[in-house]
């Protein structure tokens, strides 16, 4: 075999399990499509600190830090969440990928760019990899591997010849990073209703310096939303100039399946993604981490077989499984909220009481804490039960504020 393993997709989560297999001594390749790690940039780039520091990333990532939110719900209330402590970091995605790859190639990962796998073939003691180098479509180059791990994205080439499927939906995004002169300080603005973002939010988070990143999420036709959402809100975008578009997909299901013989998959791939917000960083990243673990033990073991790697899926539906279950069922409820549902949580909410609560226990990497506190909170339950609500679709509501 040319290589002990072969990482597919050059993001961050691949190249975190490329840095601690490769750390280990084993032969890593990284091939990642496009021709510069980081680029394009297909997220709002927001993050805990508890994600910065489990990437082992610098500091030197951070471009703004923020302490709070305001909920825009759809009839036009706001709910004002300010906190005194920081609640999440602004970074630089593209710097943030690059400072990976970089820890990679350290550790003697070889970083391979503009060459894309266009196809595999499962072979006596390993994998068949076929890479097309980018602007050539003649020069295609074959290699083999022990391993594969396909960490490239919701439309993961390494899932399709394993057969596995996507068990759910995929969000489609639009969003831009633009100059907004009059935008400042350090609290986020997050749009709600299904005549405003249908089954998702919009969100404007301030980057520092008068720059901001903008977005929204539709099941059909997002930019149209995202032009829509410009012109509501004349008093926030005023002044505004457009750098550059972005787009994307977020997965949102629980993959029931991450593995095959000689192969696993992680991040995107295996629907590792907070179902309420769409991050990916945090959950990818861990389990990037238990990817390379089984990789390192597949390769002490020489077992590449699907019983053995099947340890996988296990290990990581013990650490997030549980919350992205949870997730599911929030974000189920509240695609069933109806404009009106979504204001009256909103007036219930915009109260001190409820307030100081969401600013305690909110945590943009466990949605399922806040939740689980208000569980715990019979005045909560029959108030709702009261006016009608179900006890699960305020929780949502809820944790729609918190990402």
């Amino acid at each position: 075999m040319d290589y002990d393993v072969v990482v597919v997709g050059g993001g961050p989560v691949g190249c975190a399990v490329a840095r601690d297999i490769a750390a280990a001594g084993f032969k890593v390749l990284v091939a990642e499509e496009h021709p510069k790690i980081g680029l394009p940039v297909r997220c709002a780039g927001l993050i805990s600190s508890r994600t910065l520091e489990l990437s082992r990333v610098s500091l030197r990532v951070i471009v703004h830090k923020l302490t709070g939110a305001r909920l825009h719900a759809p009839g036009g209330e706001v709910l004002e969440l300010y906190g005194k402590r920081v609640y999440a970091l602004a970074i630089d995605r593209a710097a943030f990928d690059r400072d990976l790859a970089t820890q990679a190639a350290a550790a003697g990962a070889e970083i391979a760019c503009g060459m894309r796998v266009v196809d595999l073939e499962f072979v006596p003691g390993g994998v068949l990899v076929q890479l097309r180098q980018q602007g050539s479509r003649d020069k295609t180059i074959e290699l083999t591997s022990r391993l594969i791990v396909g960490a490239d994205g919701y439309r993961s080439l390494v899932a399709r010849r394993l057969g596995v499927l996507p068990k759910g939906d995929k969000v489609p995004l639009y969003a831009a990073e633009v100059e907004l002169p009059n935008y400042k300080g350090q609290i986020a603005d997050i749009f709600i209703g299904n005549q405003v973002a249908p089954g998702w939010f919009g969100w404007v988070m301030p980057t520092g310096q008068g720059m901001a990143r903008i977005g929204i999420g539709a099941p059909r036709r997002p930019h149209e939303y995202f032009k829509q959402l410009v012109n509501l809100h004349p008093d926030i975008f005023q002044g505004m100039r457009i750098i550059q578009h972005t787009s994307g997909y977020v997965p949102v299901y629980l993959q029931d399946k991450s593995y095959g013989p000689h192969s696993l998959l992680v991040g995107d791939a295996a629907g590792h993604v907070k179902p309420i917000s769409g991050g990916g960083l945090f959950f990818g990243l861990k389990c990037a981490e238990i990817c390379a673990a089984t990789a390192l033990a597949a390769l002490d073991k020489n077992d590449f077989s699907e019983d053995f790697l099947s340890h996988y899926q296990r290990n990581w539906d013990m650490t997030i499984g549980e919350e992205i279950r949870c997730g599911l069922k929030h974000r189920q409820v509240f695609l069933n909220l109806t404009d009106k549902d979504m204001d009256q949580l909103v007036r219930f909410f915009n109260k001190p009481y409820w307030c100081k609560l969401i600013l305690k226990y909110g945590d943009l990497d466990y949605h399922s804490k806040l939740a689980g506190r208000l569980a715990d909170l019979p005045h909560w339950a029959n108030l709702f039960i009261k006016n009608g609500f179900n006890f699960m679709a305020a929780s949502t509501g809820f944790l729609n504020l918190t990402r």
